[in-house]
């Protein structure tokens, strides 16, 4: 406000100046030491604008000095409009609106300006008060976008907040599925295969001693051994087998914690879509997808203008297919960066496909070799 405040005063001084170059009824020192208090006591009210008491007492001693020097020399009330307004704005501002503003003024002059002097002082006034009333307005209306701003800000920082939490949750939550499934293996292992090695072994020792004494009952122990062990190897794979699910599962959420990731970001709908069969990857092939579908969905952010998107998980003869496809703007010349290439050398090293399509959308496409046993 203080550079229109000062921009406004210096022009009513400038009409003021004219008034007193065209007046020959009052002596010229005397008007131009009222203009120079009344821009000391301006200055004044700049200075102490940030201490109140101050501001209240600069404020009071303008209007009443406009007002007896509008008594001694009549122009000096061309600044009655903005020491009316700046009385107002200082006192009452919590209380009346800006429109009152020149109410108050428009009943000041009534009271002490002559009716032949109204048409320069109401366009001098509503020149001042326009200017003032329009700063004001846009300092309010600054002051009113800086708290949404500060306020959406918050909204914001709540939410990365709450994301980075989420994200948190689902890190510990996947530490805590590979903990388990560890001290599962551990301790299945242990019970499954522990008294079957413990008993073999001791066997074995005890059919090197009777091999020389009793061969026929040295072979007899050593078939009971390798029928065991035989066991043993069956009991390993039945638990490997029954582990799967719980390892695709764990990855699977995994690619979920993507897709719920870049649908917050971008607002593009993701759809997912898997069977039972997915407990016939391994470990590296989970690898190559969680990789490839991580920079697939980077890229669909970035290139592809898309509102919808699927990723699909479907099993065919001896291959696992996991198919990418978006709605967006496509590509007809493709040009392999570095993303394709990282993705087709993963694909190439495990032994699989890439085939990418950007004439209806954009397709990625990975086919990795299957081997359903154990």
């Amino acid at each position: 406000m203080a550079k229109n405040l000062i921009a406004v005063v210096v022009l009513i001084s400038l009409w003021y100046i004219k008034e007193v170059i065209y007046n020959t009824d009052h002596s010229l020192f005397k008007m131009l030491i009222l203009l120079l208090v009344y821009l000391c006591l301006v200055a004044l009210y700049l200075v102490f604008s940030d201490k109140k008491k101050f501001k209240y007492v600069v404020s009071l001693i303008k209007m009443i000095f406009v007002i007896i020097a509008s008594m001694i020399f009549q122009p000096m009330a061309y600044f009655l409009g903005i020491t009316v307004f700046l009385m107002l704005e200082t006192f009452f501002s919590k209380y009346i609106g800006n429109r009152m503003y020149l109410t108050g003024v428009s009943i000041l002059y009534l009271l002490i300006i002559q009716d032949e002097f109204m048409d320069s002082f109401i366009l001098i006034t509503l020149f001042s008060l326009i200017i003032l009333y329009i700063d004001d307005s846009s300092r309010k209306r600054i002051n009113s976008l800086q708290v949404d701003r500060n306020r959406l800000r918050l909204e914001l920082d709540q939410q990365e907040k709450d994301l980075l939490n989420l994200k948190l949750f689902e890190l510990n939550k996947e530490n805590a599925l590979k903990i388990e499934e560890r001290n599962s293996i551990a301790q299945k292992l242990h019970d499954e295969l522990g008294h079957t090695l413990s008993g073999s072994t001791m066997q074995i020792e005890a059919a090197l001693m009777l091999l020389d004494k009793d061969e026929d009952k040295s072979k007899h122990m050593l078939r009971t051994v390798i029928r065991n062990l035989r066991e043993g190897t069956d009991s390993t794979r039945r638990i490997l087998r029954n582990i799967k699910p719980e390892t695709a599962s764990m990855n699977i959420q995994t690619i979920k914690l993507l897709v719920f990731e870049t649908q917050e970001k971008s607002g593009i709908s993701i759809d997912l879509i898997y069977d039972h069969d997915i407990v016939f990857l391994d470990h590296t092939m989970w690898y190559v997808i969680t990789i490839n579908v991580k920079e697939a969905l980077t890229n669909l952010m970035k290139y592809s203008q898309a509102t919808k998107c699927s990723i699909k998980f479907e099993s065919l003869n001896q291959r696992y297919k996991v198919s990418i496809n978006d709605n967006g703007i496509g590509c007809q010349n493709i040009k392999q960066g570095m993303g394709l290439s990282g993705m087709e050398e993963r694909i190439h090293q495990v032994g699989g496909q890439l085939i990418v399509d950007g004439s209806d959308g954009f397709s990625i496409i990975m086919l990795l070799p299957l081997e359903k046993g154990m």
